[in-house]
């Protein structure tokens, strides 16, 4: 996957994070007084009960928001495979922020033109073989990711493997 992003960050002046699907986010320290301490101990309880998941690539796709500006999207057996990881970690949160689960891998984050990105998506390969998602990470970021800068601010607590 870093290979596909590189690949499409040469044709056009774009930002990228290490591969990931985000399965579920919610706001730290806020009024539901969410500590990092609690998301960490979330994480690897989720951790200590799964395994590495294969999910099967299926299309590349742009969008005119900026944090799917390139997107790699999953057949639709990903929802069903990662809804049960999204339950859990959404049953042990003190808050309903309202995130819905949209399992994709952004390529890219770029402020071109649609038609340039879409131009970008037909030229990529499509990965041939389902892709193994090995650990989970939790991060902090921006609530709004519209720029180079808030990409930046992403920051990793943790991160554990899937076993």
């Amino acid at each position: 996957m870093d290979q596909l992003s590189a690949l499409a960050c040469q044709a056009v002046g774009a930002c990228t994070l290490p591969p990931h699907i985000t399965l579920y986010s919610e706001p730290l320290d806020g009024e539901h007084d969410t500590s990092q301490k609690q998301v960490v101990d979330r994480l690897q309880q989720l951790a200590d009960c799964r395994k590495p998941v294969q999910l099967w690539p299926s299309t590349i796709e742009a969008t005119r928001i900026y944090t799917q500006s390139l997107v790699l999207r999953f057949n639709a057996s990903a929802r069903t495979e990662l809804l049960p990881w999204f339950s859990q970690l959404r049953q042990r949160s003190a808050s309903e922020f309202g995130y819905r689960l949209d399992p994709h891998l952004s390529l890219l984050y770029c402020k071109d033109t649609l038609e340039r990105r879409q131009e970008l998506a037909q030229r990529l390969p499509l990965p041939e073989g389902p892709l193994l998602f090995e650990r989970i990470s939790a991060v902090t970021h921006p609530l709004t990711i519209s720029g180079p800068a808030d990409i930046a601010a992403f920051i990793t607590i943790h991160t554990c493997s899937l076993a």
